[in-house]
Parts: structure tokens; C-alpha cells; sequence
């Protein structure tokens, strides 16, 4: 489908993109970009890039796909810096987990011979970096797709069978209703998670290590604290409105079980763990 792709941050989600490209013969040449050598070096001796580059000016010349897959801020102003070295026809994308801002600020910044289709698959783990990647990482997974009407419709078709061949369940979304449920559903756990974590490095039980009493349920539900901080920054300051709210709901409920236990409601919070239960039961 492509003869020259660009991944710039060739991590857990770049890589694995790589790869799975890769796999099912989607790409001629995949050629890496980002800031760690050594990482790219990596991404070579694993077979997941051809070369590599670490300046933009030294894209090379034939790119028909970039794939942008750096920290969200990063995302618009490093396509910015590309530009001059693409050629018209070349089709844009991105992996981020924010995506109306990027969507708005890419179809302002590109022109009319080059089409940006916003995606967001919804995979990945806590590990990061290239030796992170795997070419499974989006089978059976949604992958999200953000067109607005100024979307390209045959760029949006390209990359919907992109996705689909490499084995991701392609869905449809308006990017602000993306940044809306995403807020919810995965940035809001994250903060949470950080939150937890740093609450009991500060907190202070006589003399106890309280880390050395962790056990599998705190370090399950914790995992996510491992993610790259960097990526996490990023998603918490551009998608901030959105996790605003859903944490502004999530501290009433807490407010809500810290006042049925200091009043000794003990049915009504044994009535909210059951409807949480039921919940998880539901989430496939």
C-alpha cells in the first residue's frame, strides 16, 4: 500500500505499528525517526525499521506515510518541521490518545496536496521503547479513526483498510467525542493510578515501608503507573477539560463512599460494591 513510511517515535505503539506493517506486506520501507539513537539502533537490529534519521531535515525523499507517533504536544510541530522535505500526495497520521486539537491544528497547518486522518488504537501497556513492540499489538484491538468533513474520503479509506489489514477493528468517531469517552475510560484511571501510588510514597505508618506490603491487587491495579511519564503529561495538559470533569465526578462519588462509611452505612455501601460489580461484569 505504501513504499516509504516514516515512524516518528519508534516505541511500544511506532514499533509495533512497524511491525505488523511489516508482517502483512503493507510497506516497502519503513525508515525511523526520534530523539534516542540508541533506541533506533534497536528498532534496527530487530528488523522493525530499515534506517533511520534524527533530524527532520533530513527526512528522506519518497514518503508516502508519515506515522506520528511522539507525545501529543509534539505531534503538530513535528510535522511542521517535516514538511518541507514531503512531497504532495504524501498521506499523514498520528497514534495519539488526544485527538481533537491535532485534528484541528494538522488540517490548518497542511496543504492541500497532503491528507491527515487522525487514529487512536486502543492497545498498548505500560512498556515503553522498541524492544516494546510486537506485531499482535492491534489484532481483535479498536482502532479509532477521527475524520472531520474536510477529511480526504479516499486518504480515509486508505488508512481504514491500513488499519483493518494489520488486524485492528476500525471504527468511526468525531474527535471530540473521542477526547470525551477517552477522558473517562483510560486518561482518568491513569491519574488515578498516580495519585494512588504517590499517596502511599508520602504517607507515613510509624516507621513501615509500606511498599514492602503491596499486595497482587494493589500492584494489578497499579500497573499503569509504569506508563512513560512524558506520554502522560502530555495527554493530562491537551485533553485537560475532558479529565477535568470525570475526575470532578469521580471525587463526588469517593466524597460519597468516605460519608456512608463514617456514618456506618453499611448496606448502602454494600449496595455500591455490588453495583460496581455488576459494572465489571459488563466490560468485556
Amino acid at each position: 500500500m505504501f513504499r516509504k513510511m516514516v515512524v516518528a517515535g519508534v516505541g511500544l505503539i511506532g514499533g509495533s505499528l512497524a511491525l505488523a506493517a511489516r508482517k502483512q506486506g503493507l510497506v516497502k520501507e519503513v525508515v525511523g525517526y526520534g530523539r534516542g539513537e540508541e533506541n533506533l539502533r534497536l528498532a534496527r537490529r530487530r528488523g522493525i525499521i530499515d534506517r533511520y534519521f534524527s533530524s527532520p531535515g533530513e527526512i528522506p525523499k519518497g514518503v508516502d506515510l508519515v506515522i506520528l507517533g511522539t507525545p501529543v504536544q509534539a505531534t503538530v510541530s513535528l510535522a511542521a518541521s517535516f514538511l518541507p522535505g514531503l512531497e504532495p500526495g504524501c498521506l499523514i497520521s498520528d497514534v495519539g490518545s488526544v485527538k481533537a486539537g491535532i485534528v484541528r491544528d494538522m488540517e490548518k497547518l497542511l496543504p492541500s496536496q497532503m491528507s491527515f486522518v487522525g487514529a487512536h488504537p486502543i492497545a498498548g501497556s505500560e512498556q515503553w521503547g522498541a524492544q516494546a513492540a510486537i506485531a499482535a499489538l492491534f489484532s481483535g484491538h479498536r482502532c479509532i479513526l477521527t475524520p472531520t468533513r474536510n477529511t480526504d474520503q479516499d486518504a480515509l479509506k486508505k488508512m481504514t483498510v491500513f488499519w483493518r489489514r494489520i488486524g485492528a477493528r476500525v471504527e468511526i468517531m468525531d474527535p471530540h467525542l473521542h477526547d470525551k469517552i477517552l477522558g473517562v475510560v483510560s486518561h482518568l484511571p491513569h491519574v488515578l493510578v498516580y495519585a494512588l501510588v504517590n499517596t502511599l510514597s508520602r504517607t507515613r505508618v510509624d516507621s513501615v515501608d509500606l511498599k514492602q506490603y503491596c499486595g497482587g491487587g494493589f500492584k494489578d491495579f497499579t500497573r499503569i503507573a509504569s506508563s512513560r511519564a512524558e506520554i502522560w503529561r502530555d495527554i493530562c495538559l491537551v485533553n485537560r477539560r475532558a479529565i477535568g470533569k470525570s475526575l470532578g465526578d469521580y471525587i463526588k462519588n469517593l466524597e460519597r463512599l468516605k460519608k456512608l462509611m463514617r456514618d456506618g452505612k453499611g448496606s448502602l455501601l454494600e449496595r455500591e460494591f455490588a453495583r460496581a460489580n455488576e459494572v465489571r461484569r459488563q466490560i468485556a
